[in-house]
């Protein structure tokens, strides 16, 4: 059997066990008993087993962190099983050095990231129940086997460096070597691993952290002192035996079905003190694979008197009117400064977004930061509510003001790449996101096979797979989401290395033109965006950032050449 046959039959598998069973229940049934056959009470699933008022109120703990010296940042990660605990239950979980978080990895402009990444889980995964469709140990191989994309970072995609087609093995260490450019903007970026068939599996874990690449912005006086808080936001959806064994725990409707919280830094719900009149900078990650968060910054502490399911099994987090909502003022989105300060009551956050925030309350108090519940959510099931973080302010008043609109433009200036015009504009690109079931397109019917692809192209086609663009050029890229059952709203699309434009509505209502890398992309609304492929030639790739949907083929490669290297022109 040739290798195409070979992964198109492993993705197969995934794709029929994710709607054949979307909810994971025939997997959850099959990997949640311990070897006692007895669950712990800590770790069942379900709605409302986990009480969140009995884990909340812990201290807010950043990340561990690693800061480059004399520009170079070196550093370990070590890819293994980490045993932990989440609301009391054990987890043994793929990791980065053991911990439910990886480290916060800290530098500047023109700085190298020198990273020694050691795979030290098992050759073939030993925790994988036999669950016949997903049972194929040529996809279990992939398991284990990982590499590391730094999300956000305009850096080369070749050799040792943001390189998400290299395979880095169990037993082995490997050297990875990442420059970023003089020019960079300062920002909130991430990283995490990117291995076709595994990315999911190992994401969900836990396997990511934040990558800070300090500017402009953190040099204003008003942000300066500020106390800086980062949110890495996960969805970690372990079994009832604590661990995450194949992707039966993926699916529409499978993350809320298990009752699981959103962690924060590996938490449930810290506590944040401030004193009244204080400016915080808050930086988000959404680090979770396949659910929206909404967020709101809300007086008073419901969630904690009540619990976040009532007696009656309904949601007790729910959008409140504007007075009594603390404003959200964002200064940079996916690691971007925008050169103006937008303030939201709802920061809508998609797997992959990043939002680094300002936050100042006057008033002492207790205050709640929760995810809004929704009828819909992003995989088209009902998205539960979540309290993310408490907020305690008290103390002696502070004077501390918000960075004025001229420093904040001052900062954009100098760092970001200026606005794509139309006169610009040298090309066209189109993508397509297609999820549809065989013969029943919709999936509502009977299925035999079910495809997910780009442009009618699975990622495992090597053939079809290539979109070669030119370096150097300029074009407006057209996306939209095409053969998707209802059920499913969008896909959120994710270009490695270069940044595009984007045209959205502000908090006032009008349009705004931003810089970013992730953008949601919903049935029957096509967006268009333009973008530059500059500095750096080579592979990467564009997909959907529902990382278990990238996985199963929704993921295309993509070629940056020369244009003496276009296919036709040599």
């Amino acid at each position: 059997m040739n290798k195409f046959v070979l992964k198109t039959l492993c993705t197969l598998a995934i794709v029929i066990t994710l709607l054949l069973f979307p909810g994971g229940s025939l997997h959850a049934q099959a990997q949640s008993a311990p070897s006692n056959g007895i669950p712990s009470p800590a770790c069942k699933e379900g709605r409302g087993t986990i009480d969140i008022r009995q884990y909340a109120g812990a201290d807010f703990q950043n990340p561990d962190e690693v800061t480059s010296s004399n520009g170079v940042l070196k550093t370990a990660l070590e890819v293994k099983y980490g045993q932990n605990k989440i609301a009391g239950c054990d987890v043994n979980l793929r990791s980065y050095n053991g911990k439910l978080v990886g480290p916060t990895l800290r530098v500047k402009k023109g700085d190298s990231i020198q990273i020694t990444l050691k795979n030290s889980l098992s050759k073939l995964p030993t925790d994988t129940a036999n669950l016949g469709l997903n049972d194929s140990t040529q996809l279990r191989g992939t398991y284990n086997v990982t590499n590391l994309h730094t999300h956000g970072l305009h850096v080369s995609p070749k050799g040792n460096s943001d390189n998400v087609l290299k395979e880095m093995v169990p037993g082995k260490s490997y050297n990875i070597a990442i420059q970023i450019p003089a020019e960079h903007p300062g920002g909130t970026n991430w990283y995490h691993p990117h291995l076709h068939h595994s990315t999911a599996m190992q994401v969900s874990s836990g396997m990511a952290g934040a990558l800070i690449v300090e500017g402009g912005l953190d040099q204003l006086p008003e942000i300066a002192p500020a106390q800086e808080k980062i949110f890495v936001f996960q969805q970690i959806s372990y079994g009832e035996d604590g661990r995450i064994r194949d992707y039966g725990r993926f699916g529409p409707g499978a993350w809320q079905k298990t009752g699981r919280q959103i962690t924060v830094n590996g938490q449930l719900a810290p506590k944040i003190t401030m004193r009244p009149g204080e400016v915080q900078h808050w930086r988000f990650i959404h680090a979770g694979i396949r659910e929206t968060i909404d967020v709101q910054l809300q007086r008073g502490r419901q969630v904690l008197d009540q619990g976040d399911i009532t007696d009656k099994d309904e949601t007790a987090i729910h959008p409140v009117s504007s007075d009594k909502l603390i404003k959200l003022n964002e200064i940079a989105v996916d690691g971007i400064p925008l050169g103006h300060l937008d303030s939201w009551d709802t920061v809508e956050l998609q797997p992959g977004y990043r939002s680094d925030l300002l936050v100042k309350i006057d008033e002492p108090g207790d205050y709640q930061l929760v995810d809004l519940p929704s009828p819909t959510g992003l995989t088209g099931a009902e998205k539960y509510g979540h309290l993310l973080a408490t907020v305690e302010v008290k103390g002696d008043p502070v004077t501390m003001a918000l960075p004025s609109e001229a420093e904040l433009a001052a900062v954009k200036v100098a760092e970001v790449p200026p606005d794509i015009t139309t006169e610009e504009v040298k090309g066209n690109q189109n993508v397509v996101f297609n999820l549809f079931c065989i013969p029943s397109t919709d999936c509502s019917g009977k299925i035999e096979s079910v495809v997910f692809d780009v442009n009618d192209t699975p990622f495992d086609d090597p053939k079809k797979r290539t979109r070669f663009l030119e370096l150097g050029k300029t074009e407006e890229w057209s996306l939209a989401v095409g053969k998707t059952p209802a059920s499913v709203p969008g896909h959120p699309f994710h270009i490695h290395i270069n940044p595009f434009q984007h045209i959205r509505l502000g908090p006032d209502g009008n349009k705004e033109t931003i810089w970013r890398d992730t953008l949601l992309v919903v049935q029957g609304k096509p967006e268009k965006v333009r973008t530059r492929y500059t500095d750096f030639d080579g592979q990467f790739v564009l997909h959907c950032h529902i990382l278990d949907h990238e996985d199963a083929g929704m993921m295309q490669l993509v070629n940056v050449v020369k244009p003496s290297q276009l296919p036709g022109n040599s």
